[in-house]
């Protein structure tokens, strides 16, 4: 009988520490994002005799109670507080924690330098046809190439983790080496950086973009090397805007792996014209009223990049109704984003493409279609050997 008993207990304290985080979490937590984790939360998963049958429910149900259990973004943020100030772990979460920056951890594999040079080869025979088309229809080309902030900073990583800056130096040169052989047009922004004393304030120490100080020098090294072309376009000079420092947390990609723990001053910065140019907007086709600068609300709630252009979007146009200055067609990934609120001003029509998201054409066809005088594509330096999204260039 006590051994009947004993059995009964034990299963009912089981059923009530199931049942009852389980009723919690059905009942009253309703997020379907993880905000520090910038991710999706899994669904609850819907059971039928076939999920049951083939054990999916079982793998789909823990996933979602993984997710939604109670207190498990306080439970996540405290683990990440003793890693960092109890137990001065180096890396957390992924994160490599230093004194002055947060980079990603890298793990010791390298790909062989040699190994880039045919892989440059194969990636700038496409742009060197991308080139050779905008030239075709009376538009001219430039690629904007751009450290990430794993390589602006790689001299950061502590001696005993892999930096992979050896590997990055190669395939950066490679990559120059083997657009230039095509004659296709390149801005190598690390080298423009470098010249101007490589600054620390050019980049986010949260996070993977550059910040805005970073993008302005980045316009205005654009805008010269246009100019040595012969393009007469009108520039923003630093007279001819204030850059605002916001008063809010800047919680970059980087800290926000650490759930915002990591303390430091970054904060964004804007740059408000003083007269501005001014525009009409479209995105994915549809009318917007979005601003250059979707700031937060309130002067204590977060500020992420998305504040510029309010995010990624497959399709941005730009319309300031100057028709005497020339069309330009931007693509890249978020890079493209703070550049895009300066770049407009010189020039009639923009037209922005994010082609991880925009689907309807090939980017040959597009440029068929439009004919923009001039194309930029900006993309950092980790996606140069990427042949989706915004490396897909061309189809033959």
């Amino acid at each position: 009988m006590e051994k009947i008993f004993n059995r009964a207990f034990l299963a009912l304290l089981l059923a009530v520490l199931l049942a009852v985080p389980a009723w919690v979490a059905l009942r009253s937590h309703r997020e379907t994002t993880a905000y520090y984790e910038n991710r999706s939360l899994a669904e609850r998963p819907a059971l039928t005799w076939e999920s049951l049958w083939d054990g999916g429910f079982g793998a789909d149900f823990e996933s979602w109670y993984s997710d939604h259990a109670p207190g498990r973004t306080a439970l996540l943020k405290l683990d990440t507080a003793v890693q960092m100030n109890v137990l001065r772990r180096p890396v957390v979460n992924d994160t490599v924690v230093t004194e002055n920056v947060l980079l990603p951890f890298m793990d010791c594999e390298e790909q062989a330098p040699e190994e880039y040079a045919q892989q440059a080869a194969d990636i700038a025979d496409g742009l060197e046809k991308l080139n050779a088309h905008i030239e075709a229809g009376g538009g001219s080309f430039l690629y904007i190439g751009f450290p990430e902030q794993r390589v602006y900073f790689g001299d950061q990583y502590p001696d005993f983790l892999a930096s992979h800056a050896a590997e990055y130096a190669a395939a950066d040169g490679a990559f120059a080496a083997a657009l230039a052989e095509r004659g296709v047009p390149f801005l190598d922004m690390g080298a423009v950086y470098d010249r101007l004393g490589h600054p620390a304030e050019f980049y986010a120490s949260v996070d993977h973009h550059y910040n805005y100080y970073g993008a302005y020098a980045a316009y205005r090294a654009i805008l010269d090397a246009l100019a040595a072309e012969g393009w007469e376009l009108p520039v923003l000079t630093e007279d001819d805007i204030d850059f605002v420092e916001l008063p809010n947390p800047y919680i970059g990609s980087r800290n926000r792996k650490l759930y915002n723990l990591w303390t430091n001053e970054d904060r964004a910065v804007i740059g408000v014209q003083k007269e501005a140019a001014a525009f009409t907007r479209t995105d994915n086709g549809q009318p917007s009223e979005k601003p250059l600068f979707v700031t937060p609300a309130a002067d204590d709630l977060p500020a992420t990049y998305n504040l510029y252009m309010g995010g990624d979007f497959s399709e941005t146009v730009l319309e300031t109704n100057r028709p005497d200055l020339p069309d330009v067609l931007i693509f890249g990934d978020s890079f493209t984003n703070a550049l895009e609120t300066l770049l407009y001003a010189s020039f009639d029509e923009t037209r922005i493409l994010d082609l991880r998201h925009y689907t309807d054409k090939s980017l040959k066809d597009y440029i068929t279609e439009y004919r923009p005088d001039l194309v930029l594509c900006i993309q950092n330096d980790t996606f140069y050997y990427t042949t989706a999204g915004n490396g897909a260039v061309w189809e033959d």
